[in-house]
């Protein structure tokens, strides 16, 4: 196989502790040819849609390459060690909890699915097999499984082929329209606390500038939004509908958490309802 000579990581292991440099100095031991990039290391703890939806959106900005995905909540139980390859050319490794499916998906379509078995994968690293952690699989699985395929290992040595259909899928957010607005899963809420919706911006298109924004199921105002370019359109306290930079609808007020503003976390429906131009307040 070609070999590709670089790897991506993701985790939720945090910066601190060591655990992402340990995953660097496993692949240098192996492999020091190989380029290492780290995509991430603060991805929510234990939060695996949230691993899968940065992953899809980050690896297809690199070359074809190895990205490794440890957010891994079920680590050491019978969930399995997983290694995808993708239309691209790219290979993914990582637990089989459905947080590699949307890269895949990205990188080309997905192609083929090995289920990794640790012990051999040791052995072909030339790593005691003995040494195999219950709680760090990144360090122990697979670190060395993309040290393999980075210098062009062929997975077939250390891993079995599985039924692509069998492996585990996340359920797709939300993202309803109707015909004045839509109903929309948050699946991302920045530092910043803008909240980015489950919604393609261009399924407004064609819409008025305002809406009326809801918390689906809960006991909450609603509020009024305005549709802007960017957050420097918006006055202070107004609330402000726009499209981010991966082209979902989000919400945003102007140096300001809009998701303290609206009491939600990610996963909540938001209600969106177009404001017909006769209630649209002239001065906005």
């Amino acid at each position: 196989m070609s070999t590709l000579g670089m790897i991506t990581f993701i985790s939720d292991t945090g910066w601190g502790g060591g655990y992402a440099a340990v995953l660097e100095a496993i692949v240098a031991r192996l492999h020091p040819e190989t380029r290492v990039f780290h995509i991430t290391h603060e991805v929510p703890v234990g939060d695996v849609a949230a691993g899968a939806l940065t992953l899809g959106r980050i690896a297809p900005l690199y070359p074809p390459a190895v990205h490794v995905a440890i957010v891994d909540p079920g680590v050491g139980t019978t969930r399995r060690p997983v290694t995808l390859f993708a239309g691209r050319g790219d290979f993914l490794v990582g637990p089989d909890n459905g947080v590699l499916l949307s890269a895949a998906y990205a990188l080309g379509g997905l192609r083929t699915a090995w289920a990794l078995d640790p012990s051999r994968v040791r052995t072909k690293a030339g790593l005691p097999i003995d040494k195999i952690s219950y709680t760090f699989h990144g360090r122990d699985v697979f670190a060395p499984t993309a040290a393999l395929l980075a210098a062009g290992d062929d997975p077939e040595a250390f891993a079995d082929p599985v039924d692509t259909s069998t492996l585990v899928r996340l359920p797709d957010p939300v993202a309803e329209l109707s015909g004045d607005g839509a109903v929309s899963e948050v699946i991302e809420i920045d530092r910043f606390g803008n909240v980015g919706l489950a919604l393609r911006f261009e399924a407004l298109a064609g819409q008025p500038g305002e809406y009326t924004v809801e918390v689906v199921g809960e006991d909450l105002p609603e509020w009024r939004a305005r549709a802007v370019n960017t957050y420097g359109d918006l006055r202070p306290g107004e609330l402000g509908v726009y499209c981010d930079s991966w082209g979902h609808v989000a919400l945003a007020l102007n140096s300001a958490s809009a998701a303290q503003l609206l009491s939600i976390e990610r996963g909540t429906k938001v209600r969106l309802t177009a404001r017909p131009p006769s209630l649209t307040d002239s001065s906005t």
